[in-house]
């Protein structure tokens, strides 16, 4: 069994989407404020590097993006606003 580039990529992207939920979670119960922003820099360094990951598997067409239409927007704002209400 040989892996792909493509599923190479997906684990590394799926580790960094876990990651940030990780750090987030560190975020909200640090009881030091320097410690809360050390895994703030930490943090933007994941999203960084998740949004490289994500870039690089779209310029080599592993991972597709639908763009919305208006319509499609416009579906999505009146659903969150008719549950913000």
């Amino acid at each position: 069994m040989q892996i792909s580039d493509k599923d190479i990529l997906q684990v590394c992207l799926n580790e960094s989407k876990h990651m940030a939920a990780a750090l987030n979670i560190y975020i909200q119960e640090a009881t030091s404020e320097q410690l809360r922003r050390d895994y703030m820099t930490v943090l933007g360094d994941i999203y960084s590097q998740e949004k490289q990951i994500f870039d690089y598997m779209q310029q080599k067409g592993f991972y597709n993006v639908k763009n919305a239409t208006p319509q499609d927007i416009s579906q999505a704002q009146s659903k969150f606003s008719s549950q913000m209400q």
